[in-house]
Order: structure tokens, then sequence, then C-alpha cells
């Protein structure tokens, strides 16, 4: 994640679309470590990390983001710097875990958002404050996160915790907090994949890896609160795959039956034969699913497109902090012309 500002107009782009495609407006969230690209700023680079930091805030205000989770990466430039941050933004900062030396929560430790007939319920944790910052502490974050949980449950439909936690805190979370819906983490450096199988009941635990470069989409379609949730991810990826190689195989002679095709090749039919099965298995657990949850991880590549406007934005962004920085960043090569708009820059140097 050597620049933090990198992706953003993409994930502009994805998130517009969304919104086009299902005439709906999602839940956007950050789980933590969004300014900066490390715990520890490089003293040369500071001014020109710190002034992204704003620009990164202000693309995020302009996408809508509903919350966002303090991360350790996050205090690198300080918790004074932190707060101002928090305190001149519309996107509420969220930790339920980290405290000032006198034990008091920085920040609010949840925070709630009602959209689409429903309420969910976001807390976030963290337990990775950079060394060098000594005026901010941590509570346990796994019993800070279920007395949140505790507290939230009665009052909202769907309860989500954003953990900034390493990667070997990440096994058996699902376990330590199991009150949670849905649990996003922001310092695993592994991507969730959509074909894993996650555990029946939840929470869903995801993480979009630690570079930028995914963007973690989950869809829920609820039809009666009395039953379950299930995730149909990985039924829903296996028949894609298994549709795909049957295809494969019948690309041999479409006017044939693979029987026929592969009459001389036991081992062969014997393989089709398997995949006719998973195919019957994973289509009848997407039929019995009555309320489902399904997830995807979205690559911020080219293809994607650019939000012309942010991608201007972030480029001058870049040109003024490089202006601050000895070591400076590349900006965007994209040609793409950037269309006029309302959209304004709004910070400052100062």
């Amino acid at each position: 994640k050597k620049n933090p500002l990198g992706g953003l107009s993409r994930k502009s782009v994805v998130v517009n679309n969304y919104r086009s495609k299902h005439n709906t407006d999602p839940v956007i969230l950050d789980a933590g470590d969004v300014f900066f690209a490390s715990a520890v700023l490089a003293s040369q680079n500071a001014e020109g990390d710190k002034l992204q930091a704003k620009g990164l805030l202000q693309g995020y205000e302009t996408i809508g983001c509903d919350a966002l989770n303090v991360g350790g990466f996050d205090l690198a430039a300080g918790k004074d710097f932190l707060l101002s941050l928090a305190n001149d933004s519309s996107i509420p900062f969220i930790s339920a875990n980290l405290t000032d030396t006198n034990d008091i929560l920085l920040f609010p430790p949840y925070a709630i958002v009602e959209k689409n007939g429903f309420k969910v319920g976001v807390t976030g944790v963290s337990n990775l404050v950079p060394e060098h910052v000594k005026d901010v502490r941590k509570r346990p974050y796994v019993e800070e996160a279920n007395q949140v949980i505790a507290e939230l449950r009665s009052t909202v439909d769907f309860i989500v915790l954003l953990a900034n936690v390493h990667r070997k805190h990440v096994k058996g979370i699902v376990q330590q907090i199991p009150d949670a819906d849905y649990i996003f983490i922001s310092r695993d450096t592994q991507r969730t994949r959509p074909e894993i199988k996650q555990e029946e009941g939840g929470p869903y635990i995801y993480s979009s890896g630690n570079q930028g470069k995914y963007l973690s989409v989950v869809e829920i379609e609820l039809l009666n609160q009395h039953e379950p949730i299930m995730d149909i991810s990985a039924a829903e990826g296996k028949i894609k795959s298994i549709t795909k190689r049957l295809k494969k195989l019948q690309d041999k002679d479409p006017e044939k039956s693979l029987e026929e095709i592969y009459a001389d090749k036991p081992n062969v039919l014997k393989l089709v034969e398997d995949y006719r099965q998973q195919l019957v298995k994973y289509e009848t657990i997407m039929a019995d699913a009555v309320n489902t949850t399904k997830y995807e991880s979205v690559a911020l590549s080219k293809k994607v497109g650019e939000d012309s406007e942010l991608l201007t934005f972030v480029d001058e962004t870049l040109a003024s902090c490089n202006a601050l920085r000895k070591k400076p960043i590349k900006a965007s090569k994209s040609i793409i012309t950037p269309k006029k708009g309302p959209f304004k820059k709004k910070i400052s140097k100062n």
C-alpha cells in the first residue's frame, strides 16, 4: 500500500455502479489503516503524508463512508493529528478499545447506520498501536468488542465488527467474538476468497488484504427475519466453477452428449458424474436458502474504470503532497480527461 490514495477513484466507481444497479445505498465501512502505509512516518515526508491523509478523508466523504475504524497505522502521525481529522470530518471515527492515558475512550465505541429499512451497529477495535505513540492505550479488544456487541444486540438488526488485528490473532476471532454477524479484518495479509467455506451461522469473516487492491462487497437478501441467514458465496462459486468445467468438456463436440464424446474414456465420465452430483448438492443448498448473504472480492484494476473528478483530485493532491516530500509518490498515469463538476478541493498545506 505504497500510496493510500491509490484506488480511491476506482472505489468510487464500484460504489456508484452498485448504487445504480441495485437502486440502493450500501453501507460503506473501512476496517482501519486507511490513512498511512506504515506505523511510522519518515520525517522528511511527514508533512506530505499528513496532507495526503486529509485528502484521502475528503475523498472518503465524497464517496460516502458511513464509519471508519481506527487502526494502528492511522496513528502514525500521532493521536492529536488523528483527533483533528476526526473532529473535522462528517465520517464517524470509532474505536471500542483505544483510550488516552487516563483510560478514556478516544472515539465513540460504535456507530449505528440506518439504511434500507435496517439498523446496522458498527463497532471497531485494534491491538496494533505503534510503539512510538506513547499517549494511546489499548484495552483488551476481545472483551471490549463483546461488551459493545451485547449492548447493541437488542437495538439493531445486524452487527458488524471492524477489527484491525495482526494475522496471528485472526484465527479464533470468530469463536472469541461469536455474536457479531460480520467481521472485517484490516491488517490480514491474505485476502478472503468467495469459495472459502464460512462458519455455519457466522460470524462471517472477510479480509481484503493489506495492499488496497481489493474491495469487499457483501450482499444480504432477507425474506424472513425469523429464519437464519445462509452464506451462499461458496455454493455459488462452486456452481460457476463446475459449470465452466463441464462446458469446457462439452466444447470438444457441442452436437454430442458427454457420454458419447468420452465413451472410450471412463475416467473422464466418472469425473463428469462427480461434477453433476456436486451441482445437485450446491444447487440444493441455493434453493433451500431463505435468507442469504453473498460475498465478492472486487479487484480495483483498470477494468473498473475511473471516477474522473476524483482522479483529478487525487493527482492534484499528490502533486501538493510531493511538493512537501523529498521522496515523492508518482501520480496516476491515467489519460482520462476529467469532466467539470462541483467537486472542489478544500485541503491546504497549513
